[in-house]
């Protein structure tokens, strides 16, 4: 079960739940809570634990993959941008483990973002667990379970 257009969709198999989400490998889908009826509220009970970071996508929550590489990676553009940013007084940078609601029922942990003060003009970064300010720049590092549909 997902969400289209605000509405309860039912999946006939499998299938049709890992088409929707992209082509996810079926080891990143979280069986529990069971697809279609996750919150942000589960989000957050799951997410770090243990050691798994996750998204939520329609009602599910899928195992955002990270190894070794990617989160080289990720740390290096991050610094990279981090001190420009810094540099130039622009605004602030995050990590993987910050999760955004880009819309309803979608939350992302982007491997690096960037937010421009004029989206905070009070100049500090919110303390939301979700937060509802989506980025300027989103920097997502594939790794190789990534399908191009889930990018997409």
């Amino acid at each position: 079960m997902g969400t289209r257009n605000g509405r309860a969709v039912r999946f006939e198999d499998v299938g049709e739940l890992l088409e929707r989400l992209g082509d996810v490998p079926p080891g990143r889908v979280c069986m529990d809570p069971l697809p279609g009826t996750a919150t942000e509220e589960d989000l957050l009970r799951k997410h770090g634990r243990p050691r798994k970071l996750y998204e939520l996508v329609d009602g599910t929550l899928v195992e955002k993959p990270m190894g070794r590489t990617e989160a080289f990676i990720a740390l290096e553009l991050g610094a990279i941008l981090r001190d420009f940013v810094n540099k130039h007084d622009l605004g602030f940078c995050t990590g993987a483990d910050d999760l955004v609601e880009l819309m309803p029922k979608l939350v992302r942990g982007p491997d690096v973002c960037f937010v421009a003060w004029e989206k905070r003009p009070d100049r500090t970064v919110d303390t939301d667990a979700i937060s509802k300010c989506v980025p300027d720049l989103v920097v997502e590092v594939l790794s190789p379970s990534n399908t191009r549909n889930e990018m997409a």
